[in-house]
Order: structure tokens, then C-alpha cells, then sequence
């Protein structure tokens, strides 16, 4: 059955919820309309006796999700209202994912980037394919990795600073080395063991899930494909060193990178360093600094807190010029050359980043402030 345009609902007898994305010509971001749609499915699931648990999945081989519809995004952020409605529905959708009920279990495979890593990374089981491109790449274009992702990053150390910060394509081995993903199952599978779960009679529990992806699950083999598979891996030790978490500023992290840079004489170690500073240098710096202050701030707090900062930090980048700039050159001009202002990560001071942290003086603004989605 098809929902509003943007997804696909199938019901079976088992108790099982398929949900599959269906914005397949582009490669299922995820604009308000599909956003308030999966709120208001998942949120009846939530409620609904008949229903067991829900896998999540796509229509299309190429792609998850590409995350949020950058250019809806632009254009809210240049309306009356603003980015507040898209903020309100995309994170009011990851709070429901991550304190669902019942079991939510992900498919993923191809592009999984932004707000598609926070759809699946929020759920209880997630699938991953030896096909997957993961990212959070949105400080190079004026935002910030948002959709409750901190909630996680901050818990994996230096690796997590690195991915919030620099934004670069991971793969499977690295997501289940990190436990971002629990399951390994070939694509050519996925057919076989969403069939598996949505015929079985008896499931009635995690554990009955969990028995039937272990049919399918080839964990132990893809974790012996080589370092060479993993630039997370074959550059461990770099990034744990540059990207200490005890480090106060992203300045220590830029000196440590350029520290390492003149000190190491390994060439493709060098290479990976200049690359590294290079995207760093030329994302958003106001974005850059946000990610690394939201990524401290998160290590203590609960999913809640998180995404009310957020909320917060979204609609103050999202009323900013640097996003206009940032999505423009990379999505309609495609220079990728972008003037941000500050235009110089040296250029940003704190208490300009922690004014982005603060409530707002409308209380209204606050995220699940908004009775469509409580």
C-alpha cells in the first residue's frame, strides 16, 4: 500500500510492519512530507496491539537514504517560518525511532548519509550490506551531523570526533568494528530473510528476531577483509592521536594534524593527513566548531537532551548564510567553493559556538514544544 507518495506500507498477519522508502529518484532523502509520514506510521505502530515489530527498507539498490532534502532545507530557512517545522518533524521522528516499543530493524545498503545514518542508527537491529556508503558529512555545506548521531559518536572516542568533524564515507567492517551496525547479511539475502521474518508465526520477542538474521548473518567473515578495506583502521593510531578527545579546541586537533604531517614519514600516512586538513579547512568553520562542542556536550547527556540542543543548533546554522552558500555550490553550481563567514576555523571564538547552545527565548521554539508530534 502506498503512503502520501513517500513510502510503502506492507502489513502481514505475523505482526510484522514493512516500511520501505520509496523517493527512489532522490535516492530517498528525506523531505517534510516523508518525515511527518513516517512519524505518523511509526507513532500508530507504537500504539497498535497487532503489530510486533517493523522493518525499515528501501526501494531503491543504490541508496538508504541520502538524508534530509538539503534543498528544502534552503528553501524553509529563507521563509517566514524557517527550518523549525523540518527540525521539529526530523527529530521528533528520531526520538520515536529510539525509544520505540518494539523492535525496529533496519536494511541498509548503498548510501546511508545524514539523516538516513539517524533512521537506522536509532533502531534495535541494524542490517548493513557489504554495499554500504556511511556519512555525516554536512559541515561542508554549513550544517552540522545532527539527528541524535552524537548520542553515539561521543561514546567511540577519538573515531566518533573524527566522523563528526571530517565527514569522509565509512563502510560495513568499520560500522560493526564501531557497533554503529549489529548485523552483516549480503544484499543478495535480503529478500530471503525480510521473507523469514515476515512469515514466520512466532515472533514475539528480540530474541525470536534476533534468531532469524543469524541464519543470515556473515559478521565473522566480513571482519577478516584486511586493513586495506578501512582507511578507519589502516589510519587507527593517526586518528587517536590527532583527535584526541581531550583536546580543548579544534585548533589543538588542526595543530596535532600539521604536528604529524612534518613529523611522519610514511607517504600514504602523509597524504591521508593533507586530505584531512584540507576538508577541515575548507568545511564550514562556524559548522566545524559547532560539531566539535556538540560532540563534548553529548558524551553526558541522554537522547533527549541531545536532540533539544539540537533543535537549538539547527535552526540558529539553518538561518545562516553559510547554508545557502554551502548547498549552493555544492548541489547547484557544483564549484564546491563556498565563501563561509567566518571564513577561518582560527577566525571562530567560544562564546560565539556556545550561543548557539542556548535556549531560546520563545519556549515555543523548543523542540516537542509542538502537539503534532507529542
Amino acid at each position: 500500500m502506498k503512503f502520501n507518495n513517500n513510502i510503502v506500507i506492507k502489513e502481514f498477519n505475523n505482526g510484522c510492519r514493512k516500511i520501505i522508502l520509496d523517493r527512489g529518484e532522490s535516492l530517498n532523502s528525506i523531505n517534510l512530507k516523508m518525515s511527518n509520514d513516517l512519524f505518523k506510521k511509526l507513532n500508530q505502530y507504537n500504539n497498535d496491539g497487532q503489530c510486533k515489530f517493523i522493518i525499515l527498507s528501501s526501494n531503491d539498490s543504490k541508496s538508504f537514504s541520502t538524508g534530509g532534502d538539503l534543498k528544502e532545507l534552503v528553501e524553509k530557512s529563507n521563509s517566514s517560518e524557517g527550518v523549525l517545522p523540518i527540525l521539529n518533524s526530523m527529530y521528533s521522528l528520531m526520538y520515536l525511532i529510539h525509544t520505540f516499543k518494539k523492535p525496529i530493524i533496519s536494511f541498509m545498503n548503498g548510501f546511508v548519509i545524514g539523516s538516513g545514518v539517524g533512521l537506522s542508527i536509532h533502531c534495535s537491529h541494524k542490517v548493513v550490506s557489504e554495499n554500504v556508503k556511511w556519512s555525516m558529512p554536512e559541515n561542508k555545506v554549513g550544517y552540522f551531523p545532527d539527528v541524535g548521531t552524537s548520542y553515539y559518536l561521543s561514546k567511540i572516542g577519538p573515531i566518533g570526533l573524527y566522523l563528526a568533524m571530517v565527514g569522509n564515507f565509512i563502510n560495513s567492517v568499520d560500522l560493526l568494528k564501531l557497533k554503529i551496525a549489529n548485523n552483516f547479511i549480503p544484499f543478495k539475502s535480503f529478500d530471503n530473510v525480510i521473507n523469514d521474518l515476515s512469515t514466520t508465526s512466532k515472533i514475539n520477542s528480540k530474541n525470536d528476531i534476533d534468531r532469524i538474521l543469524k541464519k543470515y548473518n556473515n559478521n565473522n567473515n566480513i571482519l577478516k577483509i584486511n586493513r586495506e578495506s578501512s582507511h578507519l583502521i589502516k589510519f587507527s593510531r593517526i586518528i587517536q592521536r590527532c583527535f584526541n578527545i581531550n583536546f580543548k579546541s579544534v585548533t589543538e586537533i588542526l595543530n596535532n594534524l600539521n604536528y604529524e604531517l612534518e613529523i611522519n614519514q610514511n607517504p600514504e600516512e602523509k597524504q591521508w593527513i593533507v586530505k584531512t586538513i584540507n576538508t577541515l579547512m575548507n568545511s564550514c568553520p562556524t559548522s566545524v566548531c559547532v560539531s566539535f562542542e556538540n560532540f563534548h556536550r553529548s558524551k553526558n547527556l541522554d537522547i533527549k537532551e541531545i536532540l533539544l540542543n539540537e533543535n537549538r543548533i539547527g535552526n540558529r546554522l539553518g538561518s545562516r548564510k553559510d547554508l545557502n552558500q554551502g548547498v549552493y555550490k555544492a548541489l547547484v553550481d557544483k564549484s564546491f567553493t563556498p565563501i563561509f563567514n567566518p571564513s577561518s576555523i582560527y577566525d571562530v571564538n567560544q562564546s560565539f559556538i556556545d550561543s548557539f547552545f542556548s535556549p531560546f527565548e520563545d519556549e515555543k521554539q523548543e523542540l516537542f514544544k509542538n502537539k503534532l508530534y507529542n
